[in-house]
């Protein structure tokens, strides 16, 4: 499951410096504060507290001599006594006044020990989760028309030299929905199957972020394993069952990354993201629910009709399916990616006011999912790609040919085309930028925050 965030405790300079003779205090004062019995130190809220006092204090001094304003000829007859009173008064106002500016002093240096404090804590999680993001090797294949070399970092193809974005983040996201099932070749019922499979590469030098849906139907190699948890074999499937096989946590995921790299050529996922499609209202709620229209008629959503989804809506909205036609698969992930890119604008927009949300969600959303992702990593993801950048996003789909086998769909990947989207996310042309290349791939749409 998800890791939450730890709090990280930063020594606390001694309050004695906070109330050396910077605070305020005159040099005969100070001299003399040595021989006074030194004050119990105070929270922040104590401090805050004396403040208002003292301020009621000063108020009500002002009241008295205003009060007293209506009597300045009798205190003309009186001048020695008047004079002696208002001399009494102006130095405790004074001394109100220091006291006040003593205790805002110390309220700020607590402000900017907090600050300090979190500020290192970001900063550490920062540089930790870019460690655990971007360390990886690789083995890259390819078709075997394509010329490959030093594992993969470039390839050749159509006369074209290729490499390899090697610091690409690779985050796989699974979507997971319970109710259904289906039976494997040995006749048992499989559950758990992931409904939702996307692929979201993040370039860090172009701030491209490219999200590949997966078609559930896919057939593909899947690793199988027995009840007792030992390894089969492979066996060609659909690429949603992968999931079934593991413990419905982090095998399940190890899995159905395995199985999702060996379709893309064996590029590295660093990171795994499983959610239990029950928690999307939750999490949609979070944001305060996503506007939408919807690309095709299902349910209670027309298609070309605009939406405010919150609540359960949500849930229904990305994940029903018509059961009677072969395709239906494909057109409900048309209305995922539509769901995907209206709560990412939200998200993004949230984000960019307060750096704690992608935190905050990702604690929201640990009851519902199970990941590899940590703070470190979350609070890495979102410095460097939602508040230091603009960022483009391209949705892609792997181009299939569909087919219908009894009662279920069969997927088969178009290899041409799809090899030809996967040079344009995670490989760069020799002689083009990585931040000016440009994105060659079918069904591609962009969106720039």
């Amino acid at each position: 499951m998800s890791e939450e965030i730890k709090n990280t405790e930063e020594a606390v300079p001694e309050q004695a410096k906070a109330e050396s003779t910077g605070s305020g205090e005159t040099k005969s004062e100070a001299v003399g504060s040595k021989r006074r019995t030194r004050a119990p130190k105070q929270t922040p809220e104590e401090a805050l507290r004396e403040v208002l006092e003292a301020r009621a204090e000063l108020e009500a001094e002002q009241e008295d001599d205003e009060e007293g304003s209506e009597g300045k000829k009798k205190r003309r007859r009186h001048h020695h006594h008047h004079h002696h009173h208002h001399s009494k008064r102006r130095h405790r106002r004074r001394k109100i006044k220091k006291r006040i500016k003593r205790i805002l002093l110390t309220i700020g240096l607590f402000v900017l020990i907090a600050a300090v404090a979190i500020g290192a804590s970001i900063y550490a999680m920062y540089k930790q989760g870019k460690v655990e993001l971007t360390a990886k090797t690789y083995n890259i294949t390819a078709p075997d028309d394509v010329d490959v070399g030093n594992n993969g970092k470039y390839v050749i193809y159509n006369g074209e030299r290729y490499t390899f974005n090697n610091n690409n983040i690779n985050i796989l996201f699974l979507g997971i929905d319970k109710k259904n099932s289906m039976t494997d070749s040995s006749g048992a019922t499989k559950r758990n199957l992931s409904d939702v499979i996307a692929v979201c590469s993040i370039n860090p030098k172009s701030g491209e972020i490219s999200i590949i849906n997966v078609p559930r139907d896919i057939m593909t190699d899947v690793s199988v394993y027995s009840s007792e948890g030992g390894y089969v074999g492979r066996e060609k499937m659909q690429i949603a069952a992968a999931y079934s096989y593991g413990d419905g946590a982090h095998s399940s995921c190890v899995n159905s990354k395995e199985a999702v790299s060996r379709l893309f050529y064996n590029v590295p996922i660093t990171i795994y993201i499983s959610l239990n499609l029950d928690g999307v209202q939750d999490i949609n709620d979070s944001v305060g629910g996503v506007d939408v229209v919807s690309p095709e008629t299902i349910g209670s959503f027309v298609k070309g009709e605009s939406y405010h989804l919150e609540g359960i809506n949500a849930k229904y909205f990305v994940e029903l399916r018509a059961m009677d036609r072969a395709d239906a698969n494909l057109l409900r992930n048309e209305r995922q990616k539509v769901y995907m890119n209206a709560f990412l604008k939200k998200f993004i927009t949230a984000t960019k006011k307060d750096i704690s949300v992608p935190v905050d969600l990702f604690n929201a959303s640990a009851p519902y999912s199970c990941t590899n992702l940590n703070a470190d990593k979350v609070t890495y993801l979102a410095t460097e790609f939602i508040v230091n950048r603009t960022m483009s996003f391209n949705y892609h789909s792997v181009p299939v040919d569909v087919t219908q086998s009894g009662n279920h769909a069969e997927n088969y990947v178009k290899e041409k085309e799809f090899y030809e989207m996967f040079l344009s996310v995670f490989y760069t042309k020799e002689g083009e930028s990585s931040k000016t290349k440009t994105t060659a791939a079918p069904e591609a749409t962009e969106i720039r925050e």
